[in-house]
């Protein structure tokens, strides 16, 4: 079906046409891959579950990712507690600046 580039511990990186998938061998494949655009960040996602370990600054589609490939549960839970924090804090408010006056000129 696809060409598997790389295996490690159980989890495997297949090449698709629009990037790699990664895929936990031990969990049912529907619920245990991942999509990423990245030979790279895919290897380092298994590494990152392998070692449970939590990056801190990534985005909340890398941190799901690593939520689907994972099979301990602690380490799910401290990540959607993680993801949870990001999405609590929003965006932030645009800075004004209350002591700066535009002056308008005329021609």
């Amino acid at each position: 079906m696809y060409n598997k580039i790389y295996e490690k511990k159980g989890f495997i990186i297949f090449q698709v046409k629009e990037g790699y998938v990664v895929y936990n061998t031990k969990k049912d494949f529907q619920e245990g891959h991942t999509h990423l655009k990245h030979f790279e960040a895919a290897k380092t996602a298994i590494d990152l579950v392998i070692n449970k370990k939590i990056p801190k600054s990534t985005d909340v589609y890398y941190l799901s990712s690593l939520v689907r490939i994972s099979d301990d549960d602690d380490y799910i839970n401290h990540i959607k507690e993680l993801i949870e924090a990001r999405k609590q804090k929003g965006k932030k408010e645009k800075y004004y600046n209350s002591g700066y006056k535009v002056v308008k000129r005329s021609l």
